[in-house]
């Protein structure tokens, strides 16, 4: 009997996306939406994993220096494994099998993974610098899977025993033949994934109506169930020295996502599967973008944040601040009143337009002057610009029928939106008293939002199944600065060195601050709240946004840094 394999395929509509996106032994439902709570709570740094421009990349497992392992599938369909080492992707190939992958890593960087042979058999292997070496149970009589390795090269996996033909868990301490065989219940199919440096065990097996459960098993050999609270199934992939656990599991609803296990205290994750955990709590999986699924590696990064309670009223949003760590924004009074806002060692000043029903600030320079939109009786935005204490409208090029100013430098060039006749939005720039027109090639709509002293320009855009990325615009050209871990990303403002903060969403519809500062990216939460996300950013890398304090209903905001 073989392992059995599972076909791997890519499905999405015009706005949700849904993803078959399971390999060999991996039983991982298809995803749909919902609204869970976010449950980060602290900041990652987020690497995208993509070996080889591959449309269905499934990273698995993470050692403590930051190297992956997975599979993906190239470009004639073939599964293939692969190794991520400081930023650069081997693939793993051997004896040419069609299909094989790297499930396992250590921190000396030794790989297992498994191969389908022409015997029509599957077979683990090792791979230590550069040399593969074969490894069954008993080669040409039962498959060999191998999908786990700890520090001291002891293994696990799975092999199809000829006494029941039903896949069964093995330990191989020192990487020699099983020293011990398991199911995790009865004879039901098990899948030993993941070893720590105890021997303790993670995995799932498969119960007759074809329900996963995750198990743990013990270095003495006791197997107890994890079972998220309240999933209808759950499956366990990683458990590092300190004994967390990953995984994913399906709700209710038949929603799937990934979480974390920490003795017992069990965590979701934002993503629709966590794999691998390594003992600094990095996570590998993937996570779901507007065209298709990418992996990720998120590595813990701490944020300083803290509520910013110069104004205590119903709602308050933090928009952008100047170098001298002057705030602007909107606030709702607790009677329902809302006003534009600067707020200055302590003082508030309303900033409200005299034409507009409400006012809200976007931005503000190091002279003070601030951009922003107000709305008339009727609900349409004008931007507009305040400085010595008077209003002066930005309303777009000729045609314009709506507009927001969003983003000023300190040369007083301003970024902003606007609506055409036709109801197409449009991106611009307004410099010398000159508009030039913003949009990204193959946009059904755009929005420049920040603008820093060398020009460049953070910018919205929408693509033709209407999904929300950002790119940044040099005077010439767009580069994409899409989150990586978000599936909508929306770039607010960019300082004078090209940071850049965003509101990044994941596919559950849940908001995240996110920074992307040089090269890196990333995603973070305010500790106490959900619905975070990050507006302004200062040449001190002093962040701003907002976020839903935990048990209330209304925005407040904060501040911090990476």
């Amino acid at each position: 009997m073989n392992i059995e394999q599972m076909s791997a395929g890519h499905k999405r509509n015009s706005r949700r996306p849904r993803l078959k996106l399971a390999t060999l032994l991996f039983l991982v439902p298809f995803l749909m939406m919902l609204n869970p709570p976010s449950m980060l709570g602290q900041g990652f740094k987020m690497t995208k994993l993509n070996p080889f421009n591959s449309t269905t990349p499934f990273p698995v497992a993470v050692n403590t220096g930051g190297s992956v392992v997975g599979d993906y599938v190239d470009s004639s369909g073939n599964t293939q494994g692969f190794l991520y080492v400081g930023g650069k992707y081997t693939s793993l190939d051997y004896q040419g099998a069609t299909f094989m992958r790297a499930v396992g890593i250590n921190d000396s960087n030794e790989v297992v993974g498994d191969f389908f042979g022409s015997d029509n058999f599957y077979h683990g292997y090792t791979y230590v610098n550069g040399t593969y070496t074969q490894y069954d149970v008993d080669k040409g009589v039962v498959s060999t899977s191998l999908f786990g390795i700890n520090n001291a090269g002891d293994l696990v996996g799975s092999y199809v025993p000829t006494s029941t033909g039903v896949e069964e868990g093995f330990i191989a301490v020192g990487g020699g033949p099983p020293t011990a065989t398991f199911y995790g219940s009865g004879t039901d199919p098990t899948y030993a994934y993941g070893i720590n440096i105890s021997d303790e065990v993670v995995g799932q097996y498969i119960d007759s109506s074809g329900i996963s459960h995750g198990f743990y098993r013990d270095a003495s050999g006791t197997i107890t169930e994890v079972a998220y609270p309240g999933a209808t199934q759950t499956g366990c992939y990683g458990i590092n020295d300190s004994g967390e656990i990953t995984g994913y599991y399906v709700d209710s609803s038949g929603h799937t996502h990934g979480f974390t296990d920490k003795g017992g205290a069990f965590a979701t994750t934002d993503f629709p599967l966590t794999t691998g955990v390594n003992s600094k709590g990095a996570y590998v999986g993937y996570y779901y973008a507007p065209q298709q699924a990418y992996g990720y590696l998120a590595s813990p990064q701490a944020f300083k944040l803290s509520e910013i309670k110069t104004i205590k009223e119903q709602q308050v949003f933090v928009r952008g601040l100047n170098n001298a760590g002057v705030f602007v924004g909107q606030y709702v009074t607790n009677k329902g009143v809302t006003h534009g806002m600067m707020v200055s060692g302590g003082k508030v000043t309303n900033i409200d337009d005299p034409k507009g029903a409400t006012t809200d600030c976007f931005d503000i320079n190091s002279s003070n002057e601030i951009v922003g939109a107000y709305y008339d009786s009727g609900g349409t935005s004008h931007g507009f610009q305040y400085s010595g204490k008077k209003f002066k409208d930005v309303p777009g090029p000729a045609g314009a029928t709506a507009s927001f100013a969003t983003g000023i430098n300190d040369a007083g060039d301003i970024a902003g939106g606007f609506w055409d006749s036709a109801g197409n939005a449009h991106g611009f720039i307004l410099k010398g008293g000159k508009y030039t027109q913003l949009d990204v090639p193959g946009a059904t709509g755009t929005f420049a939002w920040g603008i820093n002293t060398a020009g460049e320009v953070t910018v919205e855009w929408y693509d033709s199944s209407g999904y929300t990325e950002s790119s940044l615009y040099n005077g010439k050209k767009y580069s994409s600065i899409d989150v990586p871990g978000a599936f909508y990303t929306e770039a607010h403002s960019i300082n004078t060195a090209g940071d850049i903060v965003f509101i990044a969403t994941d596919v559950y519809g849940n908001t995240h601050g996110a920074l992307k500062k040089g090269n890196s990216y990333f995603i973070f939460d305010y500790p106490k709240g959900s619905n975070t996300g990050s507006a302004g950013i200062n040449d001190s890398d002093l962040l701003v946004g907002h976020y839903i304090p935990s048990g209330q209903t209304y925005f407040q905001s904060y501040q911090g840094t990476e």
